[in-house]
């Protein structure tokens, strides 16, 4: 695995490395990529989504989710992927338990469906626009599944979820560090609200044949405030490593974090 620190991140004024995982806080995005110029998620040739990152980046998202309170995507990747984000090829660890759930679902559309997310019986939080006769929406639903309702926000001329106003409720509740693992619209919406604190980009050395584009790329990450301060490569992918300026990295050696 090699490893390389772009010159600004080692200079100590910028203050963007530490060695104290546990001081870790804020909201952690996680994405992976082809190749493509389009930073594609997704080949649209394929019939089922598949992972296409190496089995060492995958290791690396679980252990990423262990060191998270919460771990947070949008409607779509559950409706798409059926995922349940817990943490399965790490070890959990003596004392620690799964993260929360968080999952953006303005219209409440995941209602009703066969979700194993949904019932598993760990504790989830669905954050929605507020609604009118939601005992009535709700009815059936697990009691691991908490709900909060938000004013809508408008972001760039659309009623949506205000990113900011989740991260607030999740502090409130004592969720310190959120891994944000997607998919791209849910990201891209943090990332224009300047609300990622840091980021992991996995390129794996792959091209889609008809890639999804993500809508992100340098110029994207640049806006909202962050800065690549390394990269390595973990298992034959390209992993970038994006920090806000005055942030520390959990770990000195890039990729020993998570």
């Amino acid at each position: 695995m090699s490893t390389k620190i772009l010159a600004s991140a080692t200079n100590s004024d910028d203050a963007d490395i530490t060695d104290d995982p546990a001081a870790v806080a804020g909201v952690t995005l996680k994405m992976a990529f082809d190749s493509s110029p389009v930073w594609g998620v997704a080949d649209l040739s394929e019939t089922k989504s598949e992972r296409f990152t190496s089995p060492e980046s995958l290791d690396m998202v679980h252990r990423l989710r262990r060191e998270s309170s919460a771990v947070l995507v949008g409607r779509a990747t559950v409706e798409r992927d059926d995922c349940t984000l817990t943490v399965r090829r790490v070890e959990l660890g003596d004392g620690k338990v799964q993260p929360v759930r968080v999952i953006l679902d303005p219209s409440l559309s995941l209602i009703g469906g066969d979700y194993a997310i949904m019932k598993d019986g760990l504790p989830t939080i669905i954050y929605h626009l507020q609604t009118e006769n939601l005992d009535e929406t709700l009815k059936g639903t697990s009691d691991a599944v908490t709900f909060v309702g938000l004013s809508p926000s408008d972001l760039d001329n659309r009623s949506s979820i205000c990113p900011l106003e989740v991260v607030k409720d999740l502090e409130t509740r004592g969720l310190r560090h959120i891994m944000l693992e997607g998919g791209p619209a849910t990201a891209l919406a943090f990332l224009e609200a300047r609300g990622v604190d840091r980021a992991i980009l996995v390129r794996a050395p792959i091209e889609f044949e008809i890639p999804m584009p993500a809508h992100i790329d340098e110029d994207t990450m640049k806006r909202a405030g962050l800065k690549m301060i390394g990269s390595s490569v973990i298992g034959g992918d390209n992993v970038e490593y994006w920090t806000r300026d005055g942030l520390f990295w959990p770990n000195s050696d890039l990729p020993m974090w998570p």
